[in-house]
């Protein structure tokens, strides 16, 4: 299962007096997690944080990198704080969604993407990672019906196609999941490669 999963490289106005050194605490804390350094972006987010404690990216953001190192739990309240802030931060719903997927909370991560969709059914995203969740609960056509919305939304989305060949195939279609993991390949998806030797020959 494929998703993309990038920070939020935003920054949304910070306070007169501490406005300097938070910004650039914020962009250090981005750069770092654009390199892998999840470790030493929670610890910039973190000084951002404790001059903004209600800075609601930066809230987001440090969540999805605690995500990365698997911190799930950590990574959820700092999802929910954001969201106390800001009920309607699309982005801290769909990143807590996701942590909720990697826990193997699927029913959870599906009520998140729900939420999403509703504030904003254009979201590709969203209908790809209620998919997964809805695969890990084995509900394969519920699982195709949100891969097959959001290829509608975001033609060359990888991703979606990639995943939806595996409840395709799980449901008996094997040409329908051998093209879906084609267009997968043809959109820059190698990984495709792999179902397509193993499932497609």
């Amino acid at each position: 299962m494929k998703n993309l999963f990038l920070p939020l490289l935003l920054l949304l106005s910070f306070s007169t007096f501490s406005q300097h050194t938070s910004k650039n605490y914020f962009i250090s804390a981005n750069k770092k997690f654009s390199q892998g350094d999840f470790a030493g972006a929670i610890k910039d987010y973190s000084e951002v944080l404790r001059q903004e404690p209600e800075h609601v990216v930066t809230l987001t953001n440090r969540g999805v990198a605690k995500d990365r190192l698997q911190q799930y739990r950590s990574a959820i309240e700092d999802f929910n704080k954001a969201l106390q802030v800001n009920p309607k931060h699309i982005e801290a719903l769909t990143s807590r969604g996701l942590t909720k997927y990697n826990m193997k909370d699927f029913r959870g991560s599906i009520l998140d993407y729900d939420k999403a969709i509703e504030l904003n059914p254009k979201l590709a995203k969203s209908f790809n990672n209620r998919g997964l969740a809805r695969y890990g609960l084995k509900d394969y056509s519920g699982a195709i019906e949100d891969y097959t919305k959001a290829v509608l939304l975001k033609q060359n989305y990888a991703e979606a196609y990639y995943n939806r060949g595996a409840p395709k195939y799980n449901l008996g279609d094997k040409a329908g999941a051998c093209s879906d993991w084609t267009k997968a390949k043809i959109h820059g998806l190698k990984d495709a490669d792999q179902y397509l030797q193993n499932y497609c020959n």
